[in-house]
């Protein structure tokens, strides 16, 4: 009777009655009734182990357990662990055989009882009197409550019923990209408060990411009103501040925002701890993860800067990164933006260019025009990926006059600043004067030109009829909806258009390949694990055999002594120790033994050996060499199963070879994908 195992390439004969030397590689134990077993591959499995269903539906994991062939350590007790297991790939969660086995609720006679999935044993209602210290909730950490608290004494867990009721399985968290499920973990770091911490966890096993259940249920930005939130801009739970809060925490003195550099003056979060970390409202909503035109190959991340990175120039206006304060970032290409920067999107096109310019309000330190040569720092156009900078009224659709909704008369372009403006003729050159827009009633600069109307002596800086000098542009008060800060000209981009989707068409292929590789990848790495594990089982098997192998050469040895001494006593002393050399030499014996051999007084009385031949019965003669010839069958055996160990190893290692073999090439060719998307998308932006 053959069986069809999952675990092994061939058939597993049934062997009727197991030998003492199989170990089964299912519970490692000895294998002593029926079993079935691969002798080609040395794989023996208990008739029971053999019969366990691959896949199983447990209480304690939400996805289905297969059965698997590793070491791991049971989510369920703690405890390390090789042979079968019950795991989930995905989570990276794995169950003793012997866990997974455990009874369960199913009699009346458990009234009392429950099963819940935060504990794999079941609950029952718990009378704290007994208890002179009140345990705590594993979920909330708070005292458990005298009348509604469910535990298992043995493990030391405990909930309260309200606790028991509401906590969900799984959950999205804004920290993670995959939805975390429930898990028992040993011992892990919570990636919300960097602590050390045991027992259940909110994790993603492919990722390796664990969030406690404290953190992991704390209120995020979205929900409004809470007093604390979690937020990835801190490790640490953050607390609202109103002002009698502001006013403890000496929010008056000076606290910069860490996302806008701001004074936090107003509402705003702080950390509950002791760190000195302040955050205005409005910034803590900024996205974690956004996608921008300016870095189209990778997302990009807000972050704080790595210290040997602090005073790195942003990759949009080249002004230094202060260290202190969040940025969007690409680690893989060092590519920065300011938390500003990344608000300014590109919006116009301009001339036969490919590249989009953004609209920039403002700049610290100026850049130089392309077009007249002179400084723009406010009110001006700029492409980043090739530094192209434009002012507005440099712009070849900037007429020199206009009339705008803003003033009933023509404006007329014209320097700045304007005569009537100037007291004298030195404070064109005094820096601290400051003047003025009419239609926005803000400040301007001084010396970029304006639009001006001479009969009424009135001004609009550039940027306040925009709409005028770009025809494609909306005014944000115009736009109805639209988000975009800018329209981009009609113009036949019909080529461009089958260009991009011929690459889009591309980049989604190449992704499919990579993915398909990724999947190909991990099986291998899964076998690799495997049969490294099987050949450091199949070592240890060798040398316990290469072991009883020794003991039962030294054994034959001796009862071959015994047997000659016992056919051919000696006359005396002398003659005796001749005998023994002799005996040894002329049968072949080893050095070794020889050396044992060399006092035959000391070596009879330890084997019991008669001094006489007289004394020596027929039958005892017969008996040693029953005993030597069942020695030498034994250690034939024991031989032959050696080398059929040896066999099993080197075809093992001629497997892994094959593997490892595969995944480099795997491994060359998801390089290879990664350049060609590279390239493709290099090529769209």
């Amino acid at each position: 009777m053959s069986f069809e195992h999952f675990l092994d390439d061939h058939t597993l004969s049934f062997i009727q009655e197991g030998n003492q030397m199989f170990i089964c590689d299912g519970c490692e134990k000895p294998i002593s009734g029926p079993c079935y077993g691969c002798e080609e591959c040395i794989f023996y499995l208990h008739y029971e182990c053999a019969k366990l269903p691959e896949s199983i539906e447990h209480f304690f994991h939400p996805c289905p357990l297969s059965l698997s062939l590793y070491s791991y350590t049971c989510n369920a007790c703690f405890m390390k662990g090789s042979g079968f297991s019950y795991r989930c790939n995905i989570c990276h969660f794995n169950m003793h055989v012997e866990c997974v086995s455990k009874p369960t609720i199913s009699s009346e006679n458990d009234e009392g009882l429950i099963q819940h999935f935060t504990h794999w044993h079941p609950l029952s209602l718990i009378d704290l009197n007994i208890f002179y210290d009140k345990p705590c909730c594993a979920i909330c950490e708070k005292p458990c409550s005298p009348n509604s608290t469910y535990g298992c004494s043995s493990c030391n867990f405990f909930l309260h019923n309200s606790c028991m009721a509401t906590i969900p399985r799984r959950i999205y968290h804004s920290f993670h990209p995959c939805p975390l499920i429930l898990l028992t973990y040993p011992e892990y770091e919570c990636r919300g408060c960097e602590r050390e911490r045991s027992g259940l966890t909110y994790g993603c096993g492919k990722c390796r990411f664990k969030l406690d259940v404290k953190c992991g249920l704390l209120p995020t930005v979205e929900a409004k009103g809470a007093d604390m939130i979690q937020s990835f801009t801190h490790s640490h739970p953050l607390a609202l501040l109103g002002n009698k809060d502001a006013e403890s925490t000496g929010l008056g003195a000076r606290h910069r925002c860490r996302a806008c550099g701001e004074d936090c003056l107003d509402h705003g979060f702080s950390c509950s701890i002791t760190c000195d970390f302040f955050i205005h409202t409005s910034c803590i909503e900024l996205p974690g993860e956004i996608h921008h035109p300016l870095h189209l190959l990778h997302p990009l991340y807000l972050m704080y800067l790595p210290l040997q990175l602090h005073g790195t120039d942003c990759s949009s206006c080249n002004q230094p990164l202060d260290g202190f304060l969040l940025a969007y970032r690409c680690d893989g290409c060092n590519f920065n933006l300011h938390k500003h920067c990344a608000e300014f999107r590109p919006s116009f096109k301009f001339g036969i260019s490919l590249h989009v310019l953004t609209l920039w309000d403002k700049r610290p330190s100026p850049f130089d025009c392309n077009v007249c040569g002179k400084k723009a720092s406010k009110n001006f156009l700029r492409c980043v990926l090739c530094r192209f900078t434009i002012h507005l009224f440099c712009l070849p659709s900037a007429s020199k006059t206009i009339t705008h909704k803003c003033h009933i008369d023509c404006l007329s372009l014209t320097q700045s600043p304007l005569d009537f403006e100037l007291n004298r003729l030195e404070d064109a050159y005094n820096l601290d004067d400051e003047f003025y827009c009419d239609v926005c009633e803000e400040k301007r600069e001084k010396k970029d030109p304006v639009y001006y109307c001479a009969e009424c002596k009135f001004i609009a800086e550039v940027g306040c009829v925009i709409s005028e000098l770009v025809p494609s542009y909306i005014m944000p008060e115009e736009q109805n909806g639209v988000t975009s800060r800018a329209i981009s000209k009609n113009e036949d981009n019909s080529t461009i258009e089958t260009r991009l989707a011929k690459l889009n068409n591309e980049i989604a292929e190449l992704s499919a390949k990579l993915k398909l590789l990724i999947q190909e990848r991990e099986p291998l790495k899964e076998e690799i694990e495997r049969l490294n594990l099987k050949r450091v089982q199949m070592e240890e098997r060798l040398l316990n055999i290469e072991t009883e192998l020794w003991q039962i050469a030294r054994n034959i040895d001796n009862l071959e002594v015994e047997s000659l001494l016992v056919k051919h006593p000696p006359k005396n002393r002398i003659t005796e120790n001749k005998l023994l050399t002799k005996a040894s030499t002329s049968r072949g014996l080893s050095a070794e033994k020889a050396r044992y051999m060399e006092d035959g007084s000391k070596l009879l009385p330890a084997l019991n050996i008669p001094r006489d031949k007289e004394s020596a019965t027929g039958a005892e003669i017969k008996k040693v060499d029953i005993e030597i010839l069942k020695l030498k069958v034994k250690e034939k055996a024991l031989k032959v199963q050696n080398e059929k160990h040896r066999s099993t190893i080197k075809r093992l290692e001629e497997k892994l070879e094959l593997i490892n073999l595969r995944l480099k090439e795997l491994q060359v060719d998801g390089f290879l994908h990664n350049d060609l998307l590279s390239s493709s998308m290099k090529e769209i932006v």
